[in-house]
């Protein structure tokens, strides 16, 4: 039975459907760094393209489509812009690619927003158009704590056939939950023994604020209480201790910059992360530990992040190997009849206009570095170029050289007539 894997990431999808007993021949996906982490550890060589730019040709016939289109524009923790937010095409490219390889089932993965974003209206254009291609779709909301995962990780999955074959259910694989200890505590003392278990070096004052946080509390309660740390801006969503016995909380794509390890005053590995996504300690991820806004490329993290876990990706492969081989054929389907949702556009048009309106008038998420002026005339300039540095930034001048010194652009500091130049040399 032959898998097509789109929006393949790294290949958590793959690997588990691997596991059930699939063969798995075809997969999609635009980053370098997460195909060469799939074909090292799939065994095949993705289609290293955007999937919007890929003729209906190009996908081939598969028995399965799995794949995790971007969760971005559907987060609750997001923009929230849906279908028109960064990356929300990536659906349209998912009924593309299931028009064109015509699977008998599929598995659609998302963030658990997609059921209830903006009312759910997101999920009812989804199911309809889905439905429109003659698929019975069914919608699942798992949490990978119930399923032996060491983490508390709750996504949707669309789960559609054409074959009049029935629901799936996993509630038969249910387990009690699995603490992070259990997943990871023999990965103590192992550092960089392992691959992809190398900690991250942190500077004393960070270990100083990571030693005084607490099970369960992140640094910015330690600062708080203690204004000795510093007053650094650490926001409550940053380096938040792991509790040793319950699950881990969802590993996001910057998961190094939200979780400090449970009795290590440091953040957790990229391997730890991928026991906690229940990755095999075999499974070698490609690419830089960790990578800054201008350099391109997934990191480690962020492939681990934004993976399926495989644990839960194999519970789904094999329950839809029984759906092929005629064994699942309950009938409960909740069907989303068109003749019910009329006037749907009419609702999906007023949320758009809301959406496009906040674009308009929103303020922009994020802030700029006091220093962006100097990083970005030191990348454009001509060698030998130099820009002047106001004599306050004079002792912060570290900042500027760490920045240049990750693009690969080499500088001088030169005082003349009194003031500070930045000179490029390289």
């Amino acid at each position: 039975m032959k898998v097509i894997d789109i929006f393949s990431g790294c290949g958590g999808f793959s690997i588990g459907f691997q596991q059930a007993g699939f063969t798995v021949e075809r997969a999609i996906e635009i980053d370098d760094n997460a195909c060469d982490t799939y074909a090292d550890n799939i065994g095949i060589e993705p289609v290293r393209q955007d999937i919007s730019e890929l003729k209906r040709s190009d996908f081939g016939k598969a028995d399965i489509l799995i794949g995790g289109f971007p969760c971005q524009p559907f987060s609750l923790s997001g923009l929230q812009r849906g279908f028109q937010g960064n990356s929300g095409e990536g659906f349209n490219s998912c009924l593309t690619a299931i028009e064109s390889s015509e699977p008998s089932v599929f598995v659609l993965e998302n963030v658990a927003g997609f059921l209830k974003l903006h009312g759910g209206v997101f999920l009812k254009i989804a199911l309809r158009e889905l439905e429109k291609l003659g698929y019975e779709c069914q919608v699942l909301k798992l949490n990978a704590e119930n399923f032996g995962i060491p983490q508390k990780r709750e996504r949707v999955f669309i789960v559609g056939n054409n074959i009049d074959a029935g629901v799936i259910s996993l509630h038969q694989y249910q387990q009690p939950s699995l603490s992070v200890r259990d997943a990871i505590d023999d990965l103590v003392g192992k550092e960089y023994n392992i691959n992809n278990h190398e900690p991250m070096r942190h500077s004393q004052r960070i270990v100083e604020r990571f030693a005084a946080t607490k099970p369960g509390e992140c640094t910015r309660d330690a600062m708080d209480r203690d204004p000795s740390l510093g007053t650094a801006k650490i926001t409550k969503q940053c380096y938040r201790r792991l509790v040793a016995n319950e699950p881990a909380p969802t590993l996001v794509a910057n998961f190094v910059t939200t979780t400090i390890h449970y009795s290590q005053n440091r953040n957790i590995t990229a391997r730890e992360g991928a026991r906690i996504q229940s990755f095999p300690d075999n499974f070698k991820f490609h690419g830089l530990k960790t990578r800054m806004s201008w350099q391109r490329g997934l990191s480690q993290f962020e492939q681990i992040g934004n993976a399926v876990p495989p644990k839960l990706a194999k519970l789904l492969g094999i329950e839809v190997k029984m759906m092929l081989n005629g064994r699942r054929k309950t009938k409960n389907f909740t069907r989303l009849h068109h003749s019910l949702v009329d006037d749907l556009d009419s609702e999906y048009e007023q949320v758009m206009e809301k959406i496009r309106c906040k674009a308009r008038t929103g303020k922009k998420r994020g802030r700029k570095s006091k220093y962006q002026d100097y990083y970005t005339f030191l990348e454009n300039c001509n060698v030998g170029e130099s820009i002047e540095i106001p004599a306050s930034l004079k002792e912060n001048v570290k900042f500027i050289e760490t920045a240049m010194r990750r693009r690969n652009i080499n500088f001088s500091i030169v005082e003349k007539s009194g003031k500070i130049y930045a000179v490029k040399l390289s």
